[in-house]
């Protein structure tokens, strides 16, 4: 009878503990997220520091009776920080013959830069 009296008291003495661990491990979990979700930056932070690269070239070629017919050439990327999230992209807008051109770029000959940001 003394044996299974012993053996309800460290039971009931275990179980108590089990519940004391547990409690302090759940305490200490939600500190540690609390302490990570204070740290983590919102979302207007990241998207600021997304970066948008893009450059414009001009293209002349030699045209059919003497003229000249431009392109304007846009490259754009994505980058986030210094890394960059997308490749070159490329765009074309041909420009017919009496067409404007940038007063800046009429002048100069084959692909040059018009801007770079």
């Amino acid at each position: 009878m003394v044996a299974v009296g012993t053996a309800s008291v460290v039971w009931i003495v275990m179980q108590a503990r089990i519940h004391v661990l547990a409690a302090n491990y759940d305490a200490a979990l939600a500190k540690a997220e609390s302490d990570c979700a204070a740290r983590r930056p919102g979302v207007e932070e990241l998207l600021s520091e997304l970066r948008f690269e893009r450059n414009r070239f001009l293209r002349r070629t030699p045209g059919p009776r003497g003229s000249y017919e431009a392109t304007v050439i846009t490259q754009e990327r994505i980058y986030f920080r210094d890394i960059p999230l997308t490749g070159w992209i490329q765009d074309e807008l041909p420009l017919g013959d009496g067409e404007e051109v940038l007063p800046v770029t009429r002048a100069l000959p084959q692909a040059i830069a018009i801007s770079g940001d």
